[in-house]
């Protein structure tokens, strides 16, 4: 007996039932043990440690308060007019609030050339990053807007508030993007099974394997150092519901085929397990050998997602070929009611278009296969002429305080106004 027909009749036999509490048991535990991702609500970690900004960044820390970021805080007429002096005492009260002075002391704004604007800088401790930092800058935003005469804007911007505006976007991002991946691929099953029953319960396997995805993914990150943010937290889930779902639907079809020439489930269940297992194993080490090679990228969060999409699909694939047979064997056939397959020797494979296109493809291989590398390199091809990566503005979906400060900043004052280059020398190079 070979080790697919071993196996198809562990998950699909009469004791089978045994397998779900044990898979609910580990997950319980691995869930336990791990806890939750607090790294979930942080923007992503861009540059590799070898980079020239980032060891500059490194010896910053040498110096006292060299890790303070810069909020920008930008005062502007909501006419776009010049600022009058009242406008400049109001728009200085404003940044002092935000500095948390007391009035009468020296901190002023520094006027733009064009005199329409004027800017001023809020110290922020540079270890603040996710929840932390957004709680800040929005102490900073509501500091510097109490008591604002109507005919002025004061936006806050800076490297501090581009941060704490991007982790604000991942915050509850991963809650959503959960919710709408899970209705599409209820709505996919439903379309495809036309059943209010059989839908629930690969829904229920592949959410199950997600959230034991994250508890694993978060205890690779404590072992590995890699991070675990809310941009690869949301991506792996993303793998982990569309890789899931792949795997059900194939063995789920080939469940319904196998009812058609078996009178008996588990038989049926045993064969199609036995049938479908290595083909969905293959397809799962495929792309986790994908995943795998972005381990040797140089930007620190694609390697994240190399190893943390990787291990997604590996737990994807456990609960699929073992928690999903398993409860397919608990609920038998008539888990496709209304059309529960009746066994009548047919096999629905046997016609259709995609028959005829499996045919083709068997018949003519070397040429349908020159045919699709040949397509398959002319949209390659295109790769050659895009342009890979956002600029810090074009982060957002939509518009944020932080991208609005920056665009007044270019339009009033030089560049690199909101984010001055810091260089270091040796002391031997000083004068």
């Amino acid at each position: 007996m070979s080790f697919w027909d071993r196996f198809a009749a562990a998950v699909t036999g009469r004791r089978s039932w045994l397998v779900l509490p044990l898979l609910v048991l580990a997950a319980g535990l691995v869930l336990g043990a791990v806890g939750s991702n607090d790294s979930a609500g942080q923007s992503p970690k861009s540059l590799p440690d070898s980079a020239q900004s980032a060891r500059a960044q490194q010896a910053l820390r040498q110096f006292p308060d060299a890790g303070a970021g810069s909020a920008i805080v930008v005062a502007t007429r909501t006419d776009g007019g010049d600022l009058t002096e009242s406008d400049t005492a109001a728009a200085t009260a404003a940044f002092r609030r935000a500095l948390g002075v007391q009035p009468g002391t020296d901190e002023a704004l520094t006027p733009a050339p064009d005199r329409k604007a004027a800017i001023g800088q809020v110290p922020v401790p540079g270890e603040l990053s996710g929840s932390a930092l957004t709680e800040r800058v929005d102490q900073l935003r509501q500091a510097a807007k109490d008591g604002l005469p109507a005919e002025l804007t004061v936006q806050v911007t800076g490297g501090p508030a581009f941060g704490a505006d991007i982790a604000d976007s991942f915050s509850g991002a991963n809650v959503t993007l959960l919710a709408v991946t899970a209705a599409v691929v209820a709505l996919l099953l439903i379309v495809t099974y036309r059943s209010p029953v059989l839908f629930l319960i690969p829904l229920l396997i592949i959410g199950s394997a997600d959230r034991v995805a994250t508890s694993v993914c978060t205890g690779l990150a404590n072992l590995t150092g890699l991070s675990f943010d809310g941009s690869t937290s949301g991506i792996t889930s993303v793998l982990v519901f569309g890789a899931g779902t792949n795997y059900a639907l194939l063995l789920v079809s080939r469940y319904r085929d196998e009812l058609h020439r078996r009178g008996d489930d588990r038989t049926a269940l045993r064969d199609a397990v036995r049938r479908a297992g290595p083909a969905i194993l293959a397809s799962n080490l495929t792309v986790v050998a994908a995943l795998l090679v972005l381990l040797m990228a140089d930007t620190p969060s694609t390697r994240s997602l190399g190893a943390f999409g990787a291990a997604g699909l590996l737990v994807a694939l456990l609960f699929v070929l073992v928690g999903l047979p398993a409860a397919l064997a608990l609920c038998g056939r008539k888990v496709f009611w209304p059309f529960v397959p009746a066994t009548d020797e047919r096999d629905p494979g046997a016609q259709g278009g995609w028959r005829a296109v499996a045919t083709r493809v068997v018949e003519r291989p070397r040429l349908i296969a020159a045919c699709a590398v040949g397509v398959l390199c002319l949209c390659v091809s295109a790769l050659f002429t895009v342009d890979v990566g956002l600029t810090q503005i074009e982060q957002f979906r939509v518009r944020a305080e932080s991208v609005d400060g920056f665009d007044t900043l270019a339009a009033h004052f030089p560049s690199g106004a909101a984010d001055p280059a810091v260089v270091l020398a040796p002391d031997s190079a000083t004068t």
